[in-house]
């Protein structure tokens, strides 16, 4: 979730890194305690199957938008730069016009369970999807998308890849507003988000199986 190398402060690099580090494998961080997944040369994607990924993506990332949008204690979470809906609206256009070669689709019952499932979750417990979520896609989730753009796309880089501004200085502009939220939470509230961290690791990993075969 992040490296540094200064000292780790905040609840984001302390508290859930260290959440998140005992459900990474090794190969996705050094400090990972699971064991390695079936690495990604070995998937059989294809264009629909990476269509549906972004559908399903763009599923998702409206319903993070909408909650952000509509709870005031979110506030400074919008606008962050982090949201992803407006470039994948445009891949998916692309991939639905004579270039891309696609047939139209609708979201998996994995992406719509897992966004009604976020709008049912505290705040607190959302919190833990919100970064969880934006982090593995500005990490793992560029490497995967790297492969697709190399395997079914010859080399072109979608708009979902690409962000206005350095990503890094986003995500951590994102972790301190987080830092400052939770640093008023409860012992309760606190556990709270860090009890979704499995949770928001399955939600997000659910909707890549469509890119497996």
């Amino acid at each position: 979730m992040g490296g540094s190398t200064t000292q780790a402060t905040g609840f984001v690099q302390t508290e859930m890194r260290k959440a998140a580090m005992a459900l990474h494998t090794r190969d996705q961080a050094k400090e990972g305690q699971q064991q390695a997944q079936k690495p990604l040369a070995k998937w059989e994607p294809t264009r629909k199957g990476y269509l549906q990924f972004l559908v399903d993506s763009r599923h998702v990332y409206g319903a993070v938008e909408e909650i952000v949008g509509e709870r005031a204690e979110l506030a400074t979470l919008k606008n962050t730069g982090l949201e992803r809906t407006v470039a994948l609206d445009k891949d998916i256009a692309w991939f639905l016009s004579d270039e891309g070669g696609c047939q139209p689709t609708t979201p998996t019952e994995a992406a719509t369970g897992y966004a009604a499932e976020l709008k049912r979750l505290s705040t607190p417990a959302f919190i833990c999807h919100f970064y969880n979520y934006y982090f593995a896609h500005t990490a793992g989730g560029r490497m995967i998308g790297k492969q697709m753009s190399d395997m079914l796309l010859d080399g072109r880089v979608l708009e979902f890849y690409k962000w206005d501004g350095d990503v890094k200085e986003l995500l951590d502009a994102a972790r301190q507003h987080i830092d400052a939220m939770a640093a008023s939470w409860t012992q309760d509230e606190r556990d709270a988000c860090l009890a979704q961290t499995a949770a928001s690791f399955k939600g997000g990993g659910g909707l890549m199986a469509s890119l497996r075969s």
